[in-house]
Parts: structure tokens; sequence; C-alpha cells
């Protein structure tokens, strides 16, 4: 699986114009499972209030559900 590296600065600004979605994730060890945790880019808000371009969340989502985009098509791996 391959996650782009993102900057989680505050309201740092996508050149759409949106705030970018906040990404960290956290790796398992032990019982503990890993995680992600989504942040709004414009406030402090968690999954609930997250706003993002659309292009933004499939850059976020489409690799953790092993997604592909080939041209205008999705393809599941």
């Amino acid at each position: 699986m391959n996650i782009l590296k993102r900057n989680n600065r505050f309201y740092y600004t996508r050149p759409d114009g949106y705030p970018q979605i906040r990404v960290y994730h956290k790796k398992g060890s032990g019982k503990k499972i890993p995680r992600y945790l989504l942040k709004c880019g414009c406030c402090d808000e968690k999954l609930n209030g997250v706003n993002g371009s659309t292009d933004d969340w499939r850059e976020i989502l489409l690799p953790l559900l092993r997604i592909e985009k080939k041209g205008d098509k999705l393809i599941a791996r």
C-alpha cells in the first residue's frame, strides 16, 4: 500500500483552494491495531466534520481501499 506523504500544517490549501485534509497514522504494536486519524484542514474537527475536495478524499481513501485509478477508470486490486 502506497500512501502519499502529506503536509499536516493547519489550513494548508491545495491548488484547488480547499484546505488539505490532515492525515495521521499510528502503527500497530502488540495487541494495538494500526489506525488513521483524519482531521479537517480548516479547524480542529475530526472525522465527523472533515471538509475537503473530492480529489483530496480520493488521494487518501483509494489507496486504503486498494483501488487504483487508471485514467478515468477505478480498478480494484
